[in-house]
């Protein structure tokens, strides 16, 4: 059993602290204060470490307009129609963009893409995977349809 000694862990209810947490492959076997018993060889991967879920960014432009590039170069708006609800915004997300890094590293493993708020009907938002290299890995599935009211698809 692998076994990370957390000096936080929250699980979305509740905040421990100083508490191990042993697991194999994807299933949790173990969350307590002491450390388990001889009956599991164990093994220390981390210590001193925050634990807390995978955090999913339910509204996000991520890999459409990318970090450090012009504003002028982002891919969220389309300018030829206001209602395009065919557009796939798969097709403009670049998985090289140093906010996906970026947003691992804080702990936000998914993210829900959609085209921005510049259009009426914008085009189809897809969930991913923050942590892949690719968009055919990343990808999960689609998730809606994106659509805005109000100033930005009037001064769009």
């Amino acid at each position: 059993m692998k076994l990370i000694k957390s000096i936080t862990l929250f699980d979305g209810t509740i905040e421990r602290r100083n508490c191990y947490i042993g697991f194999e492959g994807d299933r949790i076997l173990y969350v307590g204060e002491e450390k388990p018993k001889p009956d599991y060889s164990c093994e220390l991967i981390a210590q001193d470490v925050f634990v807390t879920p995978a955090i999913i960014d339910a509204h996000s432009h991520i890999g459409m307009v990318r970090s450090g590039e012009p504003a002028c170069e982002d891919e969220a708006n389309e300018h030829s129609n206001a209602i395009l609800p065919l557009i796939n915004s798969l097709h403009s997300i670049y998985m090289d963009d140093l906010s996906f890094r970026d947003s691992v590293e804080s702990g936000v493993l998914y993210s829900v893409v959609l085209p921005g708020s510049g259009n009426i009907i914008g085009g189809k938002a897809v969930l991913l995977r923050n942590f892949e290299t690719n968009i055919e890995k990343a990808f999960i599935q689609d998730v809606g349809i994106k659509m805005a009211l109000g100033f930005n698809p009037r001064s769009t």
